[in-house]
């Protein structure tokens, strides 16, 4: 089967492009971009220039050197991207026809298949814009580890709208479902402000540190399930 290499490779490219920002987006982990479009553009271009009984080994060692720098800090990206790829490769295959090699759809050389390009873009760039909006919220998301009846691992999200304190001691929120790890005896009545205007606070003392940092004294009320960006179930001070 014949085909044009700049259809080839502009097909791999934009499948490629799309299938590593859908990988980053459903891992939620930062993606490096210039790396994704320098993956995007190298290995469509040597499945269609390599051409001897050692390809494969050449094309492994790529998608290795590649693997490792774009997704040492989230292996399941890489298999999310593998599979959306694959999807992607043999959805256009039943389309349009064609041949594979290395693992890139070969487009025949009769087709320019530009309703497929045209929904690769159109979805990138929204999927994109939301995606960069998305990991902007890790920015506000720390690990942290409370120190109550048991060890509690969780992570927190960062609201500079929450100011309340007591008597110095800052006041942070966790979800409800983390109340049975406290103490109930010893419950510490605070005064704040709230969306419903002045209330008393039923709080827990408590030591909560981020990461390996040194433990501080909160106090830490479980009023509410919480809805937080990334899955955080603590609303930090």
């Amino acid at each position: 089967m014949e085909s044009y290499i700049e259809v080839t490779w502009l097909s791999g490219f934009f499948t490629l492009m799309h299938a590593s920002t859908l990988a980053f987006y459903l891992a939620n982990k930062p993606c490096f971009f210039w790396r994704m479009v320098g993956y995007s553009a190298v290995i469509p271009l040597l499945a269609c220039l390599l051409f001897h009984r050692l390809e494969w080994v050449a094309m492994g060692i790529a998608e290795a050197i590649f693997a490792y720098a774009i997704f040492h800090h989230a292996w399941k990206g890489w298999l999310l991207m593998m599979a959306h790829r694959l999807l992607l490769h043999l959805s256009a295959y039943l389309l349009y026809g064609g041949s594979f090699h290395l693992g890139i759809w070969f487009v025949p050389s009769d087709t320019l298949p530009l309703l497929y390009w045209i929904a690769l873009m159109l979805s990138w760039t929204a999927m994109f814009f939301h995606f960069k909006y998305t990991l902007s919220k890790q920015d506000f998301i720390y690990p942290i580890e409370i120190a109550a009846k048991e060890s509690i691992r969780t992570k927190g999200y960062l609201d500079s709208g929450n100011l309340t304190m007591s008597e110095g001691i800052p006041v942070m929120f966790l979800d409800q479902h983390f109340e049975t790890y406290f103490d109930a005896s010893s419950i510490q009545w605070v005064m704040a402000d709230t969306m419903n205007g002045s209330g008393r606070l039923a709080c827990h003392p408590a030591k909560v540190r981020i990461a390996n940092a040194p433990y501080h004294n909160v106090l830490i009320c479980c009023k509410g399930k919480l809805s937080l960006p990334l899955g955080a179930k603590a609303l930090l001070n």
